[in-house]
């Protein structure tokens, strides 16, 4: 009766080990494919970037990792992910002060871009990858991209929810900071079109800084709502590329 006993326990022993073992040989071990960050194109109102294979007009959407209006705050975005059977992915940050890489965050892996609200110092230079895991626990890391933030232009006039003649319109903003370097007005008409820019260089100590809206052929039909604001970018020759910053959008109307 002892040696049926044995001889049973022995079956089971076996075929728990043999079930493990087609376990462990068909586990999953392939790690996703590599995750894409999108680098900074370039700003709104730059001409227009080759993307693949396409000529396009970047806007806030669409031109990578950048500063955002809200804070003193870097987005950053990445290409759709191609796996399906994915879990959740980390975001890692380091700068060129502090080289000790930093993990920002975990999040679901259907997210599309990552918000550092820091805090973040102005021109530092902060880089971004991602970690993508899929439900096995295999990872793949990204590329790495950067991006470094200034200080923003404080808006003046015309003041949120003006009615102003166009023909006399003008913006006035203060200087972000005593640096040279260059301004962008961006005015919109609604909903999101782009109407107008023009860059206002500064090498010169002022302060309040101001540009002439220009007058329109055919004039901006009456009751229109625009939405105005100034960003202000400086050259990183050891980058070669700009650092940038967004001002808060102001509406004004045309009466």
């Amino acid at each position: 009766m002892k040696c049926l006993t044995y001889l049973a326990l022995a079956f089971c022993l076996i075929s728990i080990m043999s079930c493990s073992g087609e376990d462990e040989e068909n586990k999953d071990t392939r790690p996703p494919d590599t995750p894409k960050m999108i680098p900074h194109y370039g700003d709104v109102g730059d001409p227009p970037v080759l993307i693949g294979e396409h000529m396009v007009q970047l806007t806030d959407e669409n031109n990578g990792i950048d500063t955002v209006q809200e804070g003193q705050w870097i987005n950053l975005r990445w290409e759709p992910f191609i796996d399906n059977d994915l879990s959740h992915l980390k975001v890692y940050r380091f700068s060129d002060v502090n080289p000790e890489v930093v993990e920002l965050a975990q999040i679901p892996s259907n997210a599309h871009s990552y918000l550092d609200q820091g805090p973040l110092v102005e021109r530092t230079w902060y880089s971004y990858y991602i970690e993508l895991f899929d439900s096995s626990g295999n990872s793949a890391v990204s590329d790495t991209v950067s991006y470094a933030i200034l200080p923003k232009p404080h808006l003046l006039s015309p003041p949120p929810g003006e009615i102003v003649n166009p023909d006399e319109l003008r913006f006035y903003w203060n200087k972000a900071d005593d640096r040279s370097g260059f301004y962008r007005v961006l005015v919109w008409s609604e909903p999101d079109s782009l109407k107008w820019y023009s860059d206002l260089y500064v090498t010169v100590e002022e302060d309040t800084l101001s540009m002439p809206f220009p007058i329109f052929s055919p004039p901006i039909p009456s009751g229109s709502a625009m939405r105005w604001r100034v960003d202000y970018y400086d050259w990183a020759e050891d980058y070669q590329m700009y650092m940038g910053s967004e001002s808060n959008e102001r509406m004004f109307y045309i009466p």
